[in-house]
């Protein structure tokens, strides 16, 4: 492995940890194609991807949680439903349309993208609803389609929990990210256990790598605590559009 290889790789994992980190999710949706196309293998790519997903999101978590703009409580109502959800979507997986379901998920996200930036404006977390029995049913079964969609079409959840709490749940942009961030490190590390008991990491890279999470994560998730909400209820919305057009273009054929 070439020092110009492990520069370029340090650089480009340390600029997209950043950039996911300050919305609370891990990157991962882009750490496996990019790993591939720098010369790695899908296997160990995969299983280096998750790694760096857990590090980068745990990183954020930390971050927030200084900040206290970690909602303990709603992750732990949160988390029960996705993972259930994760598990049922897996086995459905074989038999879902997925080429259906990921045109109706480009469309959502770039719907959900305009009415996050229609929404920047507003001011956060003045009316955050409470978490009522009725409440916590719909957070519930919503967590539960999360996992399910997640793994049928294999997005990551973050793209809906983010917008499920600014627009619906009236959470500020920044309380978002934090509890998203503590979803996304859960659920990455039941991942990152299945793909390392297959043994298949360069342990020297993947400790390189994570230094790069690490430096990245902090300092974008740095960003979003203090920077102005509407901003990264505008920046979120880019991102909801840049994954939107990724899906659309790969349902087309063009890449």
């Amino acid at each position: 492995m070439s020092t110009t290889f492990l520069i370029i790789a340090f650089v480009t994992i340390l600029v997209i940890s950043g950039v996911f980190s300050m919305f609370g999710k891990g990157g991962g949706s882009l750490y496996t194609p990019v790993l591939v196309m720098l010369g790695m293998a899908v296997g160990p790519a995969i299983s280096t991807a998750l790694f760096l997903n857990l590090v980068t999101a745990f990183t954020a978590t930390i971050v927030f949680q200084r900040n206290k703009l970690v909602d303990y409580r709603f992750c732990l109502i949160f988390l029960p439903g996705t993972i259930i959800g994760s598990f049922l979507g897996a086995v459905l997986s074989s038999m879902a349309p997925k080429n259906l379901l990921l045109g109706i998920f480009s469309v959502f996200l770039y719907a959900v993208g305009l009415l996050l930036i229609f929404s920047a404006k507003e001011k956060p977390g003045q009316q955050v609803k409470k978490l009522t029995v009725w409440m916590i049913a719909l957070v519930t079964v919503f967590s539960f389609g999360v996992g399910v969609l997640s793994s049928l079409i294999g997005v990551g959840g973050g793209l809906i929990i983010f917008p499920f709490l600014v627009l619906y749940m009236k959470y500020g942009a920044q309380m978002a990210a934090g509890a998203n961030s503590l979803i996304v490190t859960v659920s990455s590390l039941v991942g990152t256990i299945g793909h390392f008991a297959l043994g298949q990491v360069d342990l020297r890279f993947l400790a390189a790598m994570a230094v790069a999470c690490i430096i990245g994560s902090a300092i974008g998730s740095q960003v979003t605590v203090k920077a102005n909400p509407g901003f990264v209820k505008v920046a979120f919305a880019c991102i909801m559009w840049f994954f939107g057009t990724q899906i659309a273009l790969k349902l087309l054929g063009v890449f």
